[in-house]
């Protein structure tokens, strides 16, 4: 029983490998691309951070300074808690617990805002990265581009990022080199 299972398994085995070569050959041309390095790299994807940063850099910072300045309120509370009356603080403490909420209502008002306009650009991003391979593969002859980062192994010949970077800031351009954000806010 157990040599018969061996040697279906060694003759399925040799079957896959014989089967190989022509399923490689059907495959085609396949390119390799690193999409981070797209994104960050590309013009597109620095226009999106400095959006970002012009949209949201100022509310993130200052919810950053009140986060810290609360946080200190409430290390200095407990630092003078023992010499403090009850009554005391209790009203530090709710008056440090109502900045809390506040705060964390505009925090959570921030990442709304925030996580709909990076959805915008990144569907706008994504879609010029798309129309980018899709028209680097036609030119170049390729039958699939494959995102780099969850392939295990291949070879520097199969890399097609910097040629895709020239292509996807070349559609970017074609498209007027800005995101259309107006509706999102």
């Amino acid at each position: 029983m157990l040599r018969r299972t061996v040697i279906a398994l060694v003759a399925a085995f040799l079957c896959t490998v014989v089967a190989l070569p022509s399923d490689a050959d059907a495959a085609g041309k396949i390119g390799v691309a690193n999409p981070m390095r797209l994104s960050n790299q590309s013009n597109p994807g620095k226009e999106a951070e400095k959006q970002l940063t012009s949209m949201f850099g100022k509310e993130r910072e200052q919810l950053e300074k009140q986060g810290a300045a609360l946080n200190k309120q409430a290390e200095d509370l407990r630092k003078q808690a023992a010499a403090l009356s009850e009554k005391a603080r209790n009203e530090r403490a709710q008056k440090i617990q109502k900045q809390a909420q506040e705060l964390d209502t505009k925090g959570t008002a921030y990442t709304q805002r925030l996580s709909r306009v990076q959805q915008a650009i990144n569907s706008q991003l994504n879609e010029v990265l798309r129309e980018a391979c899709e028209s680097y593969a036609k030119k170049n002859g390729y039958d699939m581009i494959v995102d780099g980062t969850v392939v295990m192994f291949y070879t520097k010949a199969n890399d097609v990022t910097d040629e895709l970077l020239e292509e996807v800031n070349k559609i970017w351009k074609s498209k007027g080199g800005k995101f259309k954000l107006d509706s999102v806010k």
